[in-house]
């Protein structure tokens, strides 16, 4: 499926197919005329093809009179890419028949993909800190291989990872190359769009593995944001991507768990409570009531949710959440009267 970017690029996309070519058969060089951005053309055909996993972060553009010349690196030999290869597939083999099936829709899917990754993954801050580009370790830190095989990653992993897994069961997905702005940190970034029942939704796994106190609590912060929620803290050329002008599939709406209300949070916590559930999740609709005055009322709503329990007493509880996004969890301890 051709993307947004290499449709933008009109008669010079034969230079994108000339560059995905020079990568499938290894070869050492490639040309680029015209306009396009060597650099941009490169990066556009990795992330939209993972499983070109074999090319370095390293490359190099020379200038000439005939243009510009990308010097790819390759990784490893032909023999190992094979094995990678096998392995690679294998694995996600494994991953799609254990967490996939017919009778799912997208957004299962979707959402099941996105757990795997953000729970069997380590976010890789050697590779995030390390300016060695074709040192094997890093490279595969930005790669199918550090994610899938090595289960340490930077977020260009995460992104190709779940890029790749939703390739091979026929979602629609695309990475984005932008930037993101977080209390964790700023700079370049890499999340996705996936197309869910004919809506594109931003899913950034990345951060929602970052945000996470401990892999066994669910975070769904990141997973189907429209361009108008991601625009919060991540930026990106929206001319290279689809537009997510809505997020009819984000977590919270499926789940009617958007409050505008400290009377409608009270109301969920309580029901949340008597079905004693493990981990509590909402979020507060941006420019409602309940946005400026949530973290000061929150413990108050809780304890009253508490106190119209009859048989169920709660005397402690975690609570965390990410306030770019309005989202929050709790984890009750239960207690029984």
């Amino acid at each position: 499926m051709q993307s947004v970017y290499y449709r933008g690029l009109g008669t010079d996309s034969r230079q994108y197919d000339a560059a995905l070519q020079c990568f499938q058969n290894r070869h050492h060089s490639i040309q680029i005329s015209g306009k396009v951005q060597a650099d941009e053309l490169v990066i556009h055909v990795l992330n939209e093809h993972p499983e070109i996993f074999y090319v370095g972060q390293g490359f190099r553009v020379s200038f000439g009179l005939m243009g510009k010349t990308v010097l790819p690196t390759y990784l490893y030999s032909a023999s190992d890419i094979n094995q990678l290869r096998i392995q690679l597939e294998k694995v996600s083999t494994q991953i799609i028949r254990s967490l996939i099936n017919d009778y799912q829709s997208d957004y299962d899917k979707v959402r099941v993909l996105h757990d795997y990754l953000k729970c069997n993954l380590e976010y890789d801050m050697v590779a995030a800190n390390t300016h060695q580009p074709n040192e094997r370790k890093i490279a595969e830190a930005h790669s199918i291989i550090g994610a899938l095989l090595n289960h340490k990653c930077v977020c260009e992993g995460f992104a190709k990872a779940f890029k790749y897994l939703c390739d091979k069961i026929g979602l629609e997905c695309w990475v984005v190359c932008g930037k993101g702005s977080s209390a964790i940190k700023s700079g370049p970034h890499a999340w996705n769009i996936v197309k869910i029942n004919g809506y594109y939704h931003h899913v950034d796994v990345t951060w929602d593995n970052q945000y996470s106190d401990s892999s066994n609590i669910p975070n769904y912060g990141y997973m189907n944001l429209s361009d108008e929620e991601m625009a919060k803290d991540h930026t990106w050329n929206p001319k290279h991507y689809p537009k997510c002008p809505y997020s009819p599939y984000n977590y919270f709406r499926v789940n009617n768990a958007l409050f505008e209300s400290k009377e409608q949070l009270e109301g969920f916590l309580y029901n949340s409570f008597m079905m004693e559930e493990e981990f509590i999740m909402f979020r507060v609709v941006r420019g409602s009531r309940l946005e400026p005055e949530v973290e000061g009322c929150l413990t108050d709503c809780i304890q009253r949710a508490v106190n119209r329990c009859k048989y169920i007493d709660i005397p402690t509880y975690q609570y965390g959440g990410i306030k770019e996004q309005l989202t929050f969890y709790i984890r009750p301890n239960y207690m029984y009267c």
